[in-house]
């Protein structure tokens, strides 16, 4: 669950991006099975207090799973795409991709916040 050598992550500006993941985080058609990122995280419902540690952090799922000590955004929006939205992985170099992780680390920031 990590990128394949020389990907290279989509660039972009980071405004641009956040606003793309937060309608991305709502898009049912990004699964198999009719879920979005908001049927677990809405409200901030669904997230552990490692949640209010900035990226890259310990994630439970990600060490169940992978056996990973700490995930980067882009890689906890890959284990979602997996395991509950049960899809492929989006490609590493994806705007899909670079846009959901900008959007979950500003909701981390915001839920450090509470």
């Amino acid at each position: 669950m990590t990128p394949p050598p020389g990907v290279k992550p989509y660039r972009g500006d980071h405004a641009e991006l956040v606003a793309y993941g937060k309608k991305l985080f709502a898009d049912t058609s990004l699964s198999t099975n009719g879920l979005a990122c908001t049927s677990c995280h809405t409200d901030f419902m669904g997230y552990n207090d490692t949640f209010k540690k900035p990226y890259p952090h310990y994630v439970k799922m990600g060490k169940d799973l992978f056996g990973f000590d700490k995930i980067t955004a882009e890689q906890m929006v890959q284990i979602c795409m997996l395991v509950p939205m049960e899809n492929k992985i989006l490609p590493w170099d994806s705007k899909e991709l670079a846009a959901l992780a900008a959007y979950v680390e500003e909701l981390q920031k915001e839920y450090a916040k509470r």
